[in-house]
């Protein structure tokens, strides 16, 4: 039997790293800061991650952000995952879900959208994340 979870690419993009710190309890907090497409619209993305590593060696990642299209409309995203290291500094693979909220009239399917996403970082931090729908 086969089993097909993974639907339409929702949103794909481009960015870099804008910052990071240390929290308190040793976590580690990142912004970034890209350009893309989201449903086919020219959009941006903004987002903050809290990760911290786990015995098992891999990252848990917790974040939000927001993503704004080229036509002023906005939606907001809640995010978690896993990840681990590929290489020299921030290079990483990175797996999760995300959920999204949005008033967007043109974009309110994705209140009821569960999106699945792959991201992978190089050294410095500069990434690429692809969304999909999950089925």
């Amino acid at each position: 039997m086969k089993c097909e979870l993974i639907g339409e690419l929702i949103a794909e993009y481009k960015g870099k790293t804008t910052g990071t710190r240390v929290l308190a309890d040793g976590k580690i907090e990142g912004s970034y800061t890209g350009m893309g497409k989201l449903l086919g619209k020219e959009a941006t993305i903004m987002a903050t991650v809290v990760f911290w590593q786990v015995p098992t060696g891999v990252n848990m990642i917790d974040g939000n952000g927001i993503e704004m299209t080229a036509e002023g409309e906005n939606v907001m995203h809640k995010f978690n995952g896993i990840g681990w290291s590929t290489g020299k500094g921030w290079k990483s693979s990175n797996r999760g879900a995300v959920y999204f909220m949005t008033s967007a009239p043109k974009l309110a399917s994705l209140n009821k959208t569960v999106g699945v996403w792959e991201w992978e970082s190089d050294e410095n931090g500069d990434f690429i994340v692809k969304v999909w729908a999950w089925k």
